[in-house]
């Protein structure tokens, strides 16, 4: 098993218990992926609109690690977060063109 950190933005909070101020630490099979996280928090893929693995924006379905941290955002969030990284986030901005 592996640990990892989750953060919930906005009305995610709501819908997912056990977490304090919206952050919690969730166990996971060694090598689990994403969507397996999202199974484990009882959220539908279609209630995240954004998720950020470790500080970047991803796109697909990835395999965690020990210690990531994922960040978990709805789709009345999405614009504000992805406008907020862009802007604010030279690394991360600089990462989304080198792709």
């Amino acid at each position: 098993m592996m640990e990892i950190t989750i953060k919930l933005g906005g009305p995610l909070r709501k819908k997912v218990q056990g977490h304090e101020r919206g952050e919690m630490t969730l166990s996971l099979p060694e090598g689990a992926l994403i969507s397996e996280a999202l199974t484990r928090l009882e959220l539908e893929p279609d209630e995240v609109r954004v998720v950020m693995k470790n500080g970047l924006a991803i796109h697909a379905d990835e395999p965690l690690a020990p210690g990531d941290r994922l960040g978990l955002f709805p789709r009345e969030l999405a614009y504000n977060t992805m406008t907020a990284i862009s802007f604010f986030n030279p690394l991360a901005r600089k990462k989304q063109t080198q792709d």
